[in-house]
């Protein structure tokens, strides 16, 4: 049986040999170069213990495809990591562990709205929610949600409606519906907001070319 260390060691080792892969690609040239100075959305995810680690690779993904300021993850309880999800986001995405109730403290006094991401009696529907920012989603475990003695701190509570037998979807899915909407609601009142890559740029009607001769000034 191999030791989670073990485990560990071969998934970093994994991630280097795909972010060096990576580095290859010719598309958006010039962008990797002027990343780090583009500003974010003002959306931080608060993330409690997962129950899966492998989630917290996925959460980093999907939080850098919306160029979010930045995600607290709250630790497992056995200390687990495993960010080998996490493929192209490595160095871009920022991140930190930092218990729940310290983040949600840092949230309140800096002046961000708090939205629990669970299906309650008190959720709206994702899309017509009441986005304010900036913003921060209270994400909880992959089948329990997010406690009822902590979603009453937060300002409102949003779910997903499904169609379907399952009651519920991957917390990292979950993160991302979630995080399309707030972020199309930001960038409606944000209009400088825009995506960098020149494929999402273009499906959303903007220009191809200029925004990262502008984001490098």
């Amino acid at each position: 049986m191999i030791s989670w260390k073990e485990r560990h060691r071969r998934m970093y080792a994994a991630l280097d040999d795909a972010w060096k892969e990576g580095d290859k690609e010719a598309s958006d040239p010039g962008l990797r170069e002027v990343y780090s100075q583009i500003p974010r959305a003002p959306i931080r995810l608060i993330v409690l213990p997962l129950g899966k680690a492998v989630n917290q690779g996925g959460m980093t993904r999907v939080a850098d495809a919306y160029r979010i300021e930045r995600v607290d993850f709250s630790q497992e309880p056995d200390r687990a990591i495993d960010f080998a999800a996490n493929r192209g986001t490595k160095g871009w995405q920022p991140w930190r562990w930092v218990p729940t109730e310290v983040a949600l403290v840092e949230a309140r006094a800096e002046g961000y709205s708090v939205a629990a991401l669970t299906l309650s009696d008190r959720a709206v529907d994702v899309a017509k929610a009441p986005w304010t920012f900036p913003l921060a989603i209270l994400i909880g475990e992959e089948n329990a949600g997010v406690p009822a003695e902590l979603e009453v701190r937060c300002d409102f509570s949003v779910a997903i409606p499904l169609y379907g037998l399952v009651q519920s979807l991957n917390v990292v899915t979950a993160a991302a519906i979630a995080l399309d909407h707030a972020i199309r609601a930001y960038s409606v009142a944000n209009s400088e907001f825009q995506p960098v890559r020149a494929g999402s740029r273009k499906l959303v009607g903007l220009d191809t070319v200029d925004y990262l001769l502008d984001s490098s000034d």
